[in-house]
């Protein structure tokens, strides 16, 4: 058995056979006398190997490798190897290698590569359906329907119209995108040879011009060489020419080089007129797709200018990004996010935004509509009279949109045409009153005398458009005999200067009369405000007197028995006390309630520990008094023997009350007793006792002799039967002690009934309800 520590135990399989006798053992040496080398067989003399290990020194194994250890498999015999590090055992003895790790002798097949997890790559969604066309990173298309979780290597056959559709968009999709590049590619080498035009030209022009110039130099100098004498250029002539023929082999050998030197100098200004046509057309190809190493915006104007390309390129809200790249991918506005994350969160922002505003129907709309202007219009338009009631303009518009797009409820709608009602009323005012001070100045310019007749008046007037802006046609006649006692009461010889007086003092006067009723109305509001504020005043004074006044009671009165009179002689030295926002009546009020409160605490205490000591309703108080003379909260009450067994009686008196009313209803609520009772209190008549008889005759009843009356039963009740189904009630058990008069308190709820049992027992000196 291996040690606790130890490997678990030796390598699968069988260890290693050997075929001598069957028996698994080391090997041995081979067969036969051990080898000797022959002269002459070629192999080297003794002293061409290493030489052999000094010979007392045993011949041992080599040692293990770092993390290998020998062990003994179950046979006891057999031995194998297991390392610690690698949970590795085998039978073969591991040795070292160059490397540095320990390996077996017999080498092990490699085990294969572990082959990469096929995962998603590429998702689109069908139109029309929950299905998903599915690319993986192998190359491999399943579709895959998100609802049921179902995915398919073929096309299902309730889907293939629509993906033969997909299919067929994408396909024109792809011609258009490559139709736009090969557009594009046309426009870039158009330019391009448009510039390489330009610039042959350019060239062709410069050597025009320097051809011009060189001719024109030439024709200056043959100019000025026609100057001199016919007889210097019979000289020069005479002197050029070969004399003989060694001189004239010569002059050839120097025309030869001079034509030589002038074709190698033509070359090279051919070769630097190409190298200069191919970097001016390389510099206009730069200058055609130039574009700037870095431009310096801010992140924030990044995503703005990458956002207006989305827009111009009008790109869908519902492509995926991989597939709408490539539209915008050229555009020098692509490269100013420098981060493909802030890319992508750009283009998801805007296919989120664009995505909603076209659900909703939005994309195309300029301006939006203000609900609460449209309602007001619709108001102003259709609700001309104060008298109007919302019900019946709702009721009238409630279909019309103008209606039931503001407002979030009827509330709101109506909360809103009160007000329009309100400032209709006031407009309605303020034209009245206008078109009275205009009716007033047509009376004033016409020629009215105090004698005049309103009906001989209002023919010159009718025809005026103040005439008809007062409405009623009492109010103006209201109004014209207003203005004709104004007239009497001027007098006849008045002169211009006394009129105008007379007007200024009158427009005094009411200037006066109403910067008075002004004044007085200012003062009456002034006061009611000052009121409100004094009450608002008084009132947080009052319940910081109440607060102070309690928080004095909490501190000094801690006993339930004390008199007021007794505790205001104490109270009253306390600052507290003589708040002025509290009366001597709120004083002894609260005094009352903290003393009721106090009280109240302590006698449910002390019913408490009555509960506590009280077993059943017949224990006395002379078993209940040792449990609680030394409780503390009797003697913090400091309750005298007698007064402690005054408390006690009137408690248990409370106490046998509250278990005699229990009792009664649990009568009531005993369906089994509440049955029988029923059954007492049902009488026969006359009638129905003869048809009883009758059934009684025929032989008719209950079970099979069919003589039983389910009234007569009622009257027959065992009143143990309904003792032992009370029994089971806690409220029946507690009056075990007097079981004689618990009985006549069934049998007084059952009135009449004949139960078969003792007699009536004498009453019981209880005198709780009954």
């Amino acid at each position: 058995m291996a040690a606790p520590n130890g490997p678990p135990g030796p390598p699968p399989g069988a260890p290693p056979s050997f075929p001598s006798n069957g028996m698994a053992r080391p090997p041995g040496p081979p067969a036969g006398a051990p080898f000797q080398a022959q002269p002459g067989m070629g192999f080297p003399a003794y002293g061409a190997f290493p030489p052999p290990p000094p010979t007392l020194m045993p011949n041992f194994a080599p040692p293990l490798p770092p993390g290998w250890t020998e062990h003994l498999a179950p046979d006891g015999r057999t031995k194998y190897y297991y390392n610690s590090n690698t949970k590795e055992s085998t039978y073969t003895r591991p040795t070292f290698i160059a490397n540095g790790n320990a390996v077996a002798s017999s080498s092990t097949a490699e085990a294969p590569k572990k082959k990469k997890k096929e995962k998603a790559k590429d998702k689109v969604s069908i139109p029309g359906t929950t299905w998903q066309r599915i690319k993986t990173n192998e190359g491999n298309v399943f579709y895959f329907e998100k609802e049921s979780k179902r995915s398919e290597w073929t096309i299902p056959e309730e889907i293939k119209v629509e993906v033969e559709a997909l299919e067929k968009d994408e396909q024109e999709a792809a011609a258009a995108l490559a139709r736009e590049k090969e557009l594009e590619e046309e426009r870039i080498r158009a330019e391009i040879e448009a510039e390489k035009k330009r610039i042959r030209e350019e060239v062709e022009a410069n050597r025009k011009r320097k051809a011009e110039e060189t001719a024109a130099s030439a024709k200056r100098a043959k100019t000025d060489g026609d100057d001199e004498g016919g007889e210097r250029r019979e000289e020069e002539e005479e002197t050029y020419g070969p004399a003989d023929e060694q001189d004239e082999a010569a002059w050839m050998k120097a025309v030869a080089a001079e034509f030589a030197e002038a074709d190698a100098k033509a070359q090279e200004d051919r070769a630097e007129d190409a190298q200069h046509t191919k970097e001016e057309e390389q510099a206009a190809a730069q200058k055609v797709f130039a574009v700037p190493d870095k431009v310096n915006v801010s992140l924030e104007e990044g995503k703005a200018l990458f956002r207006a390309l989305l827009a111009e390129k009008d790109i869908s809200p519902f492509t995926p990004w991989d597939q709408s790249l490539p539209l915008f991918i050229n555009d020098p506005r692509y490269i100013l996010l420098s981060s493909a994350k802030d890319r992508r969160e750009v283009y998801e922002d805007y296919c989120r935004d664009v995505g909603r505003a076209r659900r909703l129907g939005k994309a195309t709309k300029t301006t939006e509509s203000d609900p609460e202007k449209e309602y007001k219009a619709l108001m102003r338009e259709q609700v001309t009279s104060t008298r109007t009631r919302f019900d019946d303009f709702k009721r009238q518009w409630k279909r019309d949109k103008r209606f039931y797009s503001y407002g979030r409820d009827d509330r709101e709608r109506e909360k809103t045409f009160k007000v329009h009602l309100r400032e209709l009323g006031e407009r309605k005012r303020a034209d009245a009153q206008r078109a009275e001070t205009d009716f007033n100045e047509l009376l004033a310019e016409t020629d009215i005398k105090p004698d005049s007749v309103w009906s001989n008046v209002k023919k010159g007037i009718s025809s005026d458009p103040r005439y008809d802006a007062v409405g009623s046609s009492s109010l103006r006649e209201e109004l014209y005999n207003t203005h004709v006692k104004k007239l009497e009461s001027v007098p006849a010889d008045e002169t211009p200067e006394q009129a105008a007086e007379r007007k200024l003092k009158a427009r005094q006067e009411k200037a006066a009369a109403s910067l008075k009723e002004r004044e007085s109305r200012v003062k009456e509001e002034q006061g009611r405000m000052a009121k409100e504020m004094d009450k608002s005043r008084a009132g947080a004074g009052r319940e910081e007197a109440q607060r102070l006044f309690g928080s004095l009671l909490v501190d000094q009165v801690r006993d339930h028995e004390i008199p007021w009179t007794q505790a205001v002689q104490f109270l009253s030295a306390d600052p507290r006390f003589n708040h002025p926002s509290l009366s001597s009546h709120d004083k002894q009020r609260m005094f009352g309630e903290h003393v009721t409160r106090i009280s109240s605490k302590r006698s449910n205490a002390l019913h408490s520990l009555f509960e506590a000591n009280f077993p059943s309703l017949d224990t006395s108080y002379e078993s209940v008094y040792p449990h609680i003379i030394d409780d503390p909260l009797v003697k913090r009450l400091q309750l005298s023997p007698d007064a402690l067994e005054a408390r006690f009686d009137e408690w248990k008196q409370s106490r046998l009350a509250d278990a005699r009313r229990d009792f009664d209803e649990m009568l009531g609520d005993n369906s089994f007793v509440d049955f029988w009772s029923k059954m007492r209190k049902k009488t026969l008549d006359e009638e129905a006792a003869k048809v009883k008889e009758d059934e009684m005759d025929d032989g008719e009843g209950l079970g099979e002799g069919g003589d039983a009356d389910i009234t007569a039963l009622g009257r027959q009740i065992n009143l143990e039967e309904i003792k032992s189904v009370l029994r089971r009630d806690k409220r029946y058990r507690q009056f075990d002690h007097i079981p004689e008069q618990r009985e006549q308190w069934i049998r007084v709820s059952l009135p009449g009934m004949q139960m078969v049992g003792r007699a009536d027992p004498p009453s019981f000196l209880y005198s709780g309800p009954s």
